[in-house]
């Protein structure tokens, strides 16, 4: 049995499947159905999930979302999306393509209860799904290995593993981004140096330290 919500649009959107709310009684324990777990390896624009699959986060989903509809060349439309659930289907009202996840309790993570993977409308060649912040995490992981990245080398980035141009100042937006962002995961790391020593003196009585620290500019 399914429920009906309208969002206020005029577009009647099937809401969650009752069937994985039920609550699995004690009797029903040893044959408990086994939802499937989101596999994290996986291509751009080929994250798999089905109806009942299980995310560790809110944020994963949305992402994995965001990398179909943009390798798609698809438009997508929020329609839900808070701390506890995410509603996300096409922006052509007359496209059959939707999936909610919401955060299940009982298994103490978030998992997709309604999904329809059917598109009834002709293929874009653009997505509104590519932002300045879905760029700064893939050009942050380019990073590991290019650590000085410049903006251009971030769009021959982009165009040749994601068939995408971005507009300059998006990408450059994008750079800074994820620059800060590891930035401030090195200061953190580098922050806890001390903490480490202290963690050897204690779990190595009588070992001896050195911390060297060598100025920057």
């Amino acid at each position: 049995m399914s429920d009906i919500d309208t969002d206020g649009d005029d577009i009647i959107w099937e809401y969650e499947s009752e069937e994985l709310h039920t609550p699995v009684s004690s009797e029903d324990e040893g044959n408990k159905h086994q939802w499937p777990e989101f596999n994290d390896q996986y291509s751009f624009g080929e994250g798999i999930f089905e109806l009942g699959t299980r995310f560790a986060t809110i944020e994963r989903f949305k992402e994995v979302v965001k990398d179909t509809f943009i390798a798609e060349g698809r438009e997508l439309v929020w329609i839900k999306n808070d701390r506890e659930r995410v509603r996300v289907g096409c922006k052509d009202k007359e496209c059959g393509w939707i999936a909610h996840l919401s955060y299940n309790r009982q298994l103490q993570c978030f998992q997709v209860k309604t999904y329809r993977n059917e598109h009834t409308y002709a293929r874009d060649l653009e997505s509104n799904a590519t932002d300045q912040h879905w760029i700064s995490k893939k050009v942050e992981k380019r990073m590991a290995t290019h650590p000085h990245m410049t903006t251009h080398e971030a769009i021959d980035f982009l165009r040749e593993d994601f068939d995408l141009t971005a507009h300059p100042k998006m990408v450059y937006r994008a750079v800074k981004e994820a620059r800060e962002r590891m930035m401030g995961n090195e200061r953190e790391q580098y922050g806890k140096l001390r903490d480490y020593l202290l963690e050897i003196h204690r779990s190595n009585p009588g070992s001896s330290t050195l911390l060297d620290l060598i100025p920057q500019p």
